[in-house]
């Protein structure tokens, strides 16, 4: 699939089939995050973590619930994915460069999911829900001294991927 495939390809997945993403398929996005321009190559300040445990996932999805907008009833924050990323970093810096660090790796890890026709979203929102449980943050391996700043929920998605006319959403200023 080219760059500009990916690209078009590229959109917020809302359901995920039940499936398991192959190992190759996740090693390929953990290598994408390896690619990541990090700030300073600073890759000590930053710590990825995978969930594909059901208990744990449960565990994960139960206290991050959110109400839908749509229905207004609770539901799934990482709408069914089997495999979620976590990705920390250490205390911020000064100038908060760790949360630039961050985007990296999951735009990256994105984009490698997409190529490999897998669903993906990033999630943030919720996640202050996770942070405020810190039994669960120790089941899930987090390094003490490391916060998690975004998430990301991978699987095969229930529709296929499909292709989205380019549209210039972003506006733009040239001088």
């Amino acid at each position: 699939m080219d760059f500009e495939q990916v690209l078009s390809l590229r959109k917020t997945t809302r359901k995920y089939q039940e499936t398991q993403i192959q190992e190759s398929d996740l090693q390929k996005i953990l290598d994408a995050a390896q690619t990541a321009p990090l700030a300073a190559g600073d890759d000590k300040t930053t710590h990825i973590t995978v969930v594909q445990d059901p208990t744990l996932l449960n565990s994960i999805r139960e206290v991050t619930q959110v109400v839908s907008r749509k229905t207004g009833n609770l539901m799934d924050a990482f709408y069914g994915a089997p495999t979620l990323i976590f990705v920390s970093a250490t205390e911020l810096s000064e100038d908060s460069i760790e949360y630039a660090n961050v985007g990296c790796v999951m735009e990256n890890m994105m984009l490698q999911a997409t190529a490999l026709n897998l669903g993906s979203t990033y999630i943030w929102g919720c996640l202050e829900k996770l942070r405020a449980k810190p039994e669960l943050l120790q089941k899930m391996n987090i390094p003490d001294q490391y916060k998690i700043l975004s998430a990301l929920s991978v699987g095969y998605p229930v529709k296929p991927l499909e292709q989205r006319e380019k549209k210039d959403k972003i506006a733009v200023t040239r001088i």
